[in-house]
């Protein structure tokens, strides 16, 4: 999967928010999407999941007035799980 790729979920994620769609609508938590038994497609699955939830969530916060929140949490939750260099 490309950046590209990545990026075009997020924006379909946003778009999801703008219309009206809810969180748990994301369309990779359906049935006919989710991986079965193949390890490397739980990854790809995965990602594609994030990123639509991402786009979905950055929609939400700049309507909710609270964009730098959302920025700011997501910095601070990657900065807990990053591992020591």
């Amino acid at each position: 999967m490309t950046i590209e790729e990545l990026i075009d979920i997020q924006e379909v994620g946003s778009r999801a928010r703008v219309l009206g769609l809810k969180a748990h609508e994301n369309p990779y938590l359906t049935g006919h999407r989710m991986p079965t038994g193949d390890t490397s497609a739980l990854g790809d699955w995965l990602a594609r999941h994030d990123a639509w939830k991402f786009g979905w969530e950055a929609e939400d916060a700049s309507r909710e007035g609270k964009i730098v929140t959302h920025f700011k949490e997501l910095i601070s939750i990657a900065k807990r799980g990053a591992p020591d260099a």
